[in-house]
């Protein structure tokens, strides 16, 4: 434990192979729309790893938004021995704080599926604050749900085995939109992977006075998030539950879901509180936390708990994603 000179509060330590390399991931809050935008354009339009994979086809495509079509990207397995069975199909929304980020970001998280199990994977790019506000990224999500839901079929996907995930903010949104389809009575998923959510605008959490400023995603840039998301309601309070699912009361009638994060970063408190809100409504969850690992461990550090919290997350989409027989 270290203790934080300014505030007197006690900080879990980092992984010592995360601190080790260079922090990357820790950028200045932008000053201004322009800045923002500045940033968005340093980022890179693909990931390497994915996009010269031999084994995986991707295909740009539209899908349905709130407003109108959003850029995604469809991946396949080039090479698929079972194209006569039914396959697995997952919608991955991506990280960025809902305010960067394309449909590469934190698309390795769920990547190997199609590798694995042939499945289906649908990245979509879902409107960007503070351009777009309130609920408008969410509504682009639950547009792509029901799109994905009504083309199942094209993409000879099982609907027993279609599943939402997403990373970061994606993975706020993914559970924003699951909670969005049991309210409407929409489209129904198998399970909900939800990898280090930003779920929650207050950011009161201890774990979100810890990282104040810490690796990564830190809670300044958090708070700077949400007030792009939310514009005045960040002020008032007045914060809808699809676009802050932390401020969920009812839990109840959810697909299962896997959650994680490290100890070393400002979600962590509201992961875990999201997690025993959910166990005390009736719904199945997985919450891992990783001791060490700050915001993003798993997809930007080359650690040996990375590799511990990716096998881990693997063996639960594939456990959720298997045929079911008999």
């Amino acid at each position: 434990m270290t203790t934080s000179p300014a505030t007197s509060i006690r900080l879990p330590l980092y992984d010592s192979e995360i601190t080790a390399v260079e922090d990357t991931q820790h950028r200045p809050i932008p000053s201004s729309l322009c800045e923002l935008r500045r940033l968005r354009k340093e980022e890179p339009s693909q990931d390497d790893k994915i996009y010269n994979d031999p084994q995986i086809v991707i295909e740009e495509i539209s899908v349905a938004g709130a407003q109108g079509p959003l850029h995604a990207i469809l991946l396949t397995r080039k090479s698929r021995l079972t194209i006569s069975k039914l396959r697995p199909g997952v919608l991955f929304f991506h990280g960025g704080g809902r305010v960067m980020g394309n449909v590469y970001v934190g698309l390795a998280a769920v990547s190997e599926l199609v590798k694995d199990l042939d499945a289906v994977i649908v990245s979509v790019a879902y409107r960007l604050s503070p351009e777009a506000s309130g609920t408008d990224a969410v509504e682009d999500c639950y547009a792509s749900l029901v799109w994905m839901s009504e083309n199942l079929s094209t993409f000879n996907v099982d609907p027993a085995r279609f599943m939402i995930a997403g990373v970061s903010a994606g993975a706020g949104l993914a559970a924003g939109t699951v909670l969005l389809s049991r309210d409407r009575n929409g489209p129904r998923v198998c399970a909900q992977m939800l990898a280090c959510p930003m779920l929650d605008d207050r950011l009161i959490t201890l774990s979100a006075q810890q990282f104040e400023n810490g690796r990564g995603f830190y809670t300044a840039w958090g708070r700077y998030a949400w007030k792009c998301v939310l514009g005045e309601d960040a002020k008032t309070g007045n914060v809808n539950q699809y676009v802050a699912p932390g401020r969920a009361e009812d839990l109840s009638h959810l697909p299962p879901a896997y959650i994680d994060a490290g100890s070393g970063e400002p979600f962590r408190d509201e992961d875990i509180a999201y997690a025993r809100k959910l166990w005390e409504c009736g719904v199945q969850a997985d919450l891992h936390i990783w001791g060490g690992g700050c915001h993003g461990f798993d997809l930007f550090y080359p650690t040996e708990i990375g590799a511990q919290a990716i096998q881990t997350r693997d063996a639960w989409m594939r456990r959720t994603l298997r045929e079911k027989t008999g």
